[in-house]
């Protein structure tokens, strides 16, 4: 049968930039490895609504994407344009909102069914009973309209061997275009799930990954790097590993992972995200020696009142240490925060400053604190009069939010004028360091070399941010 895979990002702006859809792109092999014929349906770039139909004709089966809540009105409007294309058809909800939300994603969007969690096996199961005109409705982690209700079934257990599941269908993304408009890094992932309890993440995460974290092994991962090494003819893969902590995985892992690429002759250079806690001076070095360029940490506040709201289980102390580690193995550090929390007041804001001139990073990106659905903060927020708008899924994007210094929560002890200050005072900071570390201006001026367009980027935004505004996004 003929199944429409769609990633429905349609007239959107990618504020943390653009990046393939892996998880997507890993049902398209799925499909295919069933003996599915696959189209895989990607809005990036498309000039009209149209553009995608020849493509999708015929398609028994549409799947449709959707990755967060701010990305809903996009959905809506690419799934009833197809509906009116494709009336006969099944139209199914995955991704990590239809997870979260399964049944206001039904009541919002007029999908005959959702998919929730992990669908590697789901989607197969589906597309196989719609193509044989059977019954559909027993599917594990499917949920559908029962009359005037809506019934939830039972989530299959995830699968716990990762190495299983099949690698992302690379050869089906317009990658040449990609890289032309923005894309710097491919995607990759080498876990699923997290066990820590921030308050902005969860109980999200565990509605997607079903709680804690598996891993793949370094061989797997580093069979996928050569396959997408080969596929693009690159001598150095570039790559962005989404892992939410990719540093779970233990020292060894890395000693291996390094290991393997070089007997594969596979130069890569990568970064990741982690947390402070997570990595040792070990561990940071045999990153550093398989390629590893850059660690982003959430480091989120310099004090320990506001990482305790959070949840975040860490201290100002640690990420001291594991900034001092990145550079002394030259690894750049970049510090992620996330400022104006409710009950964050001058104190507080004043003591991430200070703590950002310790740990001296060598990149900083300052979020808004925002209240996502779906997450404890938002229920936090809600609970106790903070929560300013909750109607505009505009607002539900962190990223966008940063950059439009916007917020969506309420805040007792500071204006947003304050915080935007705060913002501006940090990314001033921070562009100051990139003008006068002899390591920054070295690194920028060998990826000028390398790649012009990005060090162009770069150069950018930290004359911007001397002026106190590091980026500036045009709204449609």
């Amino acid at each position: 049968m003929k199944v429409s895979l769609v990633y429905p990002r349609w007239d959107w702006i990618e504020y943390n930039g653009l990046a393939e859809p892996i998880g997507l792109l890993q049902l398209v092999t799925a499909l295919r490895d069933a003996g599915h014929q696959v189209e895989y349906l990607d809005y990036s770039f498309c000039s009209s609504l149209d553009q995608l139909d020849g493509r999708a004709a015929g398609s028994g089966l549409v799947g449709v994407a959707i990755s967060a809540a701010a990305k809903m009105n996009r959905a809506a409007v690419v799934t009833e344009h197809l509906k009116r294309l494709l009336p006969d058809a099944v139209f199914v909800a995955g991704g990590a909102y239809p997870s979260i939300f399964p049944a206001g994603t039904l009541e919002e969007i007029p999908f005959d069914v959702a998919l929730t969690g992990e669908a590697e096996e789901s989607i197969v199961e589906l597309a196989d009973a719609v193509g044989s005109g059977g019954d559909f409705t027993g599917i594990r982690n499917l949920v559908y309209r029962d009359g005037d209700s809506i019934k939830e079934n039972p989530r299959r257990p995830v699968p716990p061997d990762l190495d299983s599941l099949p690698f992302p269908a690379r050869d089906v993304v317009d990658y040449d275009t990609y890289l032309r408009e923005g894309m710097e890094e491919y995607g990759m992932v080498t876990t699923r799930g997290c066990p820590f309890k921030c308050i902005y993440c969860k109980p999200s995460t565990d509605l997607i990954f079903g709680g804690n974290i598996r891993y793949r092994s370094a061989g797997n991962v580093v069979e996928e790097a050569v396959g997408i090494a080969r596929l693009r003819s690159l001598d150095c893969l570039p790559v962005y590993f989404k892992d939410d902590t990719i540093t779970m995985h233990p020292t060894r892992w890395f000693e291996e992972f390094r290991d393997l690429l070089r007997e594969h002759g596979l130069r890569m250079e990568w970064h990741c995200n982690s947390r402070v806690d997570t990595v040792t001076r070990d561990k940071v070095r045999i990153m550093a020696e398989s390629g590893c360029r850059c660690i982003s940490f959430g480091v989120e506040s310099g004090s320990q009142k506001i990482l305790d709201f959070y949840q975040k289980g860490t201290t100002p102390e640690q990420a001291e240490r594991a900034f001092s580690w990145c550079h002394e193995f030259g690894v750049e550090a970049t510090a992620n925060l996330m400022i104006g929390f409710p009950m964050e007041n001058e104190d507080d804001l004043r003591a991430t400053y200070d703590h950002l001139k310790k740990i001296r990073p060598d990149d900083i990106i300052v979020y808004l604190s925002t209240a996502i659905p779906g997450r404890y903060i938002h229920d936090w927020a809600k609970e106790n009069g903070y929560l300013a708008n909750d109607t505009n899924p505009e607002l539900l994007d962190p990223a966008r939010n940063r950059a439009c210094e916007v917020m969506n929560m309420r805040l007792p002890f500071l204006s947003l004028e304050d915080v935007v200050s705060w913002k501006r005072k940090i990314e001033r900071y921070r562009s100051w360091r990139k003008m006068t570390s002899y390591e920054n201006i070295r690194d920028w001026a060998s990826e000028m070399v390398r790649h012009p367009g990005t060090a162009a980027r770069k150069a950018l935004r930290v004359v911007r941010g001397l002026g106190g505004k590091g980026e500036q996004f045009k709204e449609r």
